[in-house]
């Protein structure tokens, strides 16, 4: 069954780290259980980068790691960003 996803939603396919992923499995479990309801990742997430993004670009960019430190960005392969062009939201639903 195909679900239509709410407007202000969008659908990635997301490599992270395994690291990450476990923290926003337990900010997820912390947020379910303040809420007394059960949380999706996506939640944890958007809470994630709410904090994060609050910060200027400049400082954000000042925690990259470069390619020796973190070569596993490198193995997945090449990005496709459509050409250039902007990703609209129904194209970035699919």
């Amino acid at each position: 069954m195909k679900h239509q996803l709410p407007a202000p939603l969008v659908r990635f396919h997301v490599h992270m780290r395994r690291d990450h992923a476990t923290q926003l499995v337990t900010l997820a479990n912390a947020l379910a259980a303040q809420k007394g309801r059960d949380t999706r990742l996506g939640e944890a997430l958007e809470l994630a980068l709410a904090a994060g993004l609050s910060n200027p670009p400049a400082d954000l960019l000042e925690l990259a790691q470069d390619d020796k430190s973190a070569p596993h960005w490198l193995q997945l392969g090449p990005v496709n960003r459509m050409g250039g062009k902007a990703l609209t939201p129904a194209e970035l639903s699919r």
